[in-house]
């Protein structure tokens, strides 16, 4: 009999009055959208983001604490039979807020996004680090890395590199890094273990300025992408040339309507799994925006749906497509919608996870 596990991680800085802790492990009903708490790892400080490996059964937390001189990763073994987590080992992400895990196609290699520099003397802060995955699941030593800003940058500029994600193309030669800083996404040829990061024929795309691109995703025809732009709240369509490793900026459409005055941020991104729709969480409107995908790409606005609660830094589709589970980092915990494989539409279901902050969620389904 399978099991669906929702694991959460959860904020818990210091200056926070109310925070979460660590790993929240969650089974999750997918005929109800309920979930009930099976298992807490509370030996870890502020997992701002996850990432799982189902096949090998295996978590990823990235630790998030800018008072921290450096990010690190960390490595977990899943039980199936229960959702509960075993420790692996840790490794340093050679630069700070540490912000964002992406794997290769292969799961062999993890990718680790740096937001903010690190004080680190002579070695200065990387964007973007590279790790090999031990055959137990654990992290070697990062074996690559690149610096986006200062002397040392891969790349001439005068900005603040604040790396916020990488994401593997489908065909494993690419690995795309948004920083929001520069307001380009970078690219990388997919290094073999021991490599270096090296940059792509086309080595950047550059974004509208104050764009601030964070989260980037892949449709499942591996030719179309889409970016969130944090900023200037707005989600743009991007075009993959394989051979030149070039995403080519087509379409952009606003997140939020256009009367909404107050400040808004972007935060998630996710194309369902079918292709038909794309999915984008906005802090300050406090919404998610639905976008139908047409036969090239293209979006077209369907609406937003009220994220009941503050902040929604993130949200995912469970496994059967028929949820969503939405996190809402500054108040209102984790809200379960129905979703409508046929409409794409969201329905808030009034289920609540009571969580102060939570950040990141990630489904496992085992067998």
């Amino acid at each position: 009999m399978s099991k669906t596990y929702a694991f959460v991680g959860n904020l818990n800085r210091n200056a926070l009055p109310d925070k979460g802790k660590g790993i929240s492990v969650f089974e999750f009903n997918d005929k109800t959208g309920d979930l009930t708490l099976v298992s807490e790892y509370l030996a870890i400080d502020n997992p701002g983001y996850i990432a799982i490996d189902q096949q090998r059964k295996r978590l990823y937390a990235a630790v998030e604490i800018p008072a921290w001189n450096e990010g690190m990763a960390i490595a977990f073994d899943i039980d199936p039979e229960t959702g509960a987590l075993s420790y692996i080992n840790m490794q340093p992400t050679l630069g700070n807020t540490t912000c964002h895990l992406g794997f290769d196609q292969t799961g062999e290699t993890i990718f680790a996004s740096n937001y903010t520099v690190s004080d680190l003397g002579a070695r200065p802060g990387n964007a973007v680090a590279a790790f090999a995955i031990r055959a137990d699941g654990g992290l070697e030593p990062a074996f690559a890395a690149a610096i986006h800003e200062g002397k040392n940058a891969i790349l001439p500029t005068d900005k603040r590199q604040h790396g916020h994600c990488a994401v593997v193309s489908p065909d494993n030669r690419t690995v795309f890094v948004c920083d929001l800083g520069l307001d380009r996404i970078l690219a990388y040829k997919v290094p073999g273990k021991g490599g270096r990061l090296e940059l792509a024929a086309t080595p950047f795309t550059q974004l509208p300025e104050g764009a601030g691109p964070r989260h980037l995703t892949f449709h499942p025809n591996g030719t179309i992408a889409y970016v969130i732009n944090e900023l200037n709240s707005t989600v743009s369509v991007l075009h993959y040339n394989a051979a030149n490793s070039e995403l080519i900026l087509g379409q952009t459409l606003p997140s939020i309507p256009a009367d909404f005055e107050d400040t808004n941020t972007c935060a998630e991104i996710a194309v369902s799994s079918d292709g038909r729709f794309l999915y984008g969480s906005n802090r300050g409107h406090n919404s998610i925006v639905s976008y139908a995908i047409a036969e090239d790409g293209g979006i077209s606005l369907i609406g937003w749906t009220p994220s009941q609660g503050l902040g929604p830094r993130n949200f995912v589709i469970d496994p059967s497509g028929k949820f969503m589970l939405v996190a809402n980092q500054k108040g209102g915990g984790i809200a379960v919608f129905k979703r409508d494989v046929e409409t794409g539409a969201l329905e808030d279901t009034g289920k609540r996870v009571d969580l102060p902050t939570p950040m990141r969620i990630v489904f496992g389904k085992f067998e």
